[in-house]
């Protein structure tokens, strides 16, 4: 943390006077952290088997998130203006255990910064379970899994988050030619509204992923919104 913020200030001014701006600051969420501090399986085992220390290690994990945030957010200076979180450990649970174990510790994260800046979530696991509970955790952009449909996706959340995605990164993203791409890009956007979809992968840029078949992406925002 302290490397990426020194690194942050060594570089601001050159981004900012190339023309660019660092709109957003990122962490892992609570879930996520608190996995890389006790290890998944044994965290997996204490939400069960001790659950009240589970509480009290994610007090500690959200409060850190909180604080990182804020931190890079500092140092970066007036042209932050979201925040994103990353944890796709929430989809380890079922939903009585989301709804207990990451619901209120995720909700505490995303209110702790201004309503005016925009505030998205990637969870590219199994999200199925606890959908119609995301619309209340406070985010306006859910980055989802390739594997469950975006209609779906808008139906159980009512139409209240923004979606991200959700083309298959590692299938059609990496491995695929650019006309694969396109083609997945093209078929994403006829099959939801034009209003509430940021295209993307169904999860992060994989290694390997040629740039061409970024290129291929917004060509298929251009020609669709030509329509």
């Amino acid at each position: 943390m302290p490397a990426a913020l020194h690194r942050y200030r060594t570089q601001r001014m050159r981004i900012l006077g190339a023309g660019h701006m660092i709109p957003v600051v990122a962490a892992r969420g609570p879930l996520c952290s608190a996995a890389f501090m006790r290890g998944l399986t044994q965290l997996m085992l204490d939400i069960t088997d001790n659950p009240s220390a589970v509480h009290k290690l994610m007090s500690y994990t959200t409060d850190a998130t909180i604080r990182w945030l804020r931190a890079q957010a500092e140092v970066i200076g007036s042209t932050v203006e979201g925040i994103f979180i990353l944890d796709d450990i929430v989809g380890f649970l079922s939903r009585p255990h989301y709804l207990e174990f990451a619901h209120p510790y995720l909700k505490h994260v995303f209110e702790s910064f201004p309503s005016a800046w925009v505030k998205a979530y990637h969870n590219d696991a199994n999200i199925e379970p606890f959908l119609e509970d995301l619309a209340d955790v406070g985010f306006d952009v859910l980055n989802w899994t390739h594997k469950i449909e975006p209609q779906k996706v808008r139906e159980r959340t009512t139409g209240k988050i923004c979606l991200m995605g959700n083309i298959a990164p590692v299938e059609i993203g990496t491995r695929g030619a650019p006309q694969d791409v396109k083609r997945a890009a093209l078929d994403l956007l006829r099959s939801v509204d034009r209003d509430g979809l940021i295209l993307s992968l169904g999860g992060g840029v994989s290694p390997g992923m040629p740039g061409a078949n970024i290129v291929a992406m917004a060509e298929a925002v251009r020609e669709f919104n030509s329509q």
